[in-house]
């Protein structure tokens, strides 16, 4: 596939308004707290609003999502606009970026995320529960694939976001059924990847 026919994010927005809103309260925010060390609204919007839409906008995403580690709310904030109807458990350890987030939904009146301040290591009631486990910026994918494994339910995949140079990894095919590597391009012709792994094998 050549990169100008690679998936571009950017072409599923529909809620464009309340992104951009969101945008906003990022920087707004930034000057009180470290929500990111991006800074132009360009920047946020591409890195933190298009990025963020990837799994959407290739059809992966699937209700319940769990976001692991999720800062101030990245992926989620984006993708509850932009679906709705799906649910979102977004957990962060971090109070400052937890409440950024719940700031963000009261004031975008996001009503399909539940926002969790807490390690997801004690979470074990999360185990198996989610259809959609995303990573974005969380651990390198090394450790994040066999970390997050057991939140995953057993017909549903781990989505962790990547550089386009990422390779599978072997040991990754032993803890699931099937993992590929899904290359997309943002507005400012940028290739990144979501490595997704499918169905996770127990035991």
């Amino acid at each position: 596939m050549r990169h100008e026919e690679y998936p571009k994010p950017v072409e599923f927005i529909r809620q464009k308004y309340r992104l951009e809103r969101l945008v906003s309260l990022v920087i707004k925010w930034n000057r009180k707290i470290n929500i990111t060390g991006l800074k132009d609204p360009e920047t946020i919007w591409c890195e933190l609003v298009e990025d963020s839409l990837a799994p959407l906008a290739l059809g992966l995403l699937e209700s319940d999502v769990l976001d692991a580690g999720c800062g101030g709310g990245f992926p989620t904030l984006p993708l509850a606009i932009e679906a709705p109807g799906m649910n979102f458990v977004a957990v962060d350890s971090s109070r400052k970026k937890i409440n950024f987030l719940r700031n963000a939904l009261r004031e975008l009146d996001i009503l399909n995320v539940q926002a969790v301040r807490a390690r997801l290591e004690l979470l074990r009631d999360f185990y198996g529960k989610f259809k959609t486990v995303l990573s974005k910026a969380f651990m390198p994918p090394t450790e994040a694939v066999p970390f997050l494994l057991p939140f995953v339910a057993q017909d549903g995949k781990l989505i962790i976001y990547a550089s386009s140079s990422l390779k599978i990894d072997t040991k990754w095919q032993t803890l699931f059924e099937k993992v590929e590597i899904l290359p997309y391009i943002l507005s400012d012709s940028r290739i990144r990847s979501l490595l997704v792994c499918y169905g996770p094998r127990r035991g």
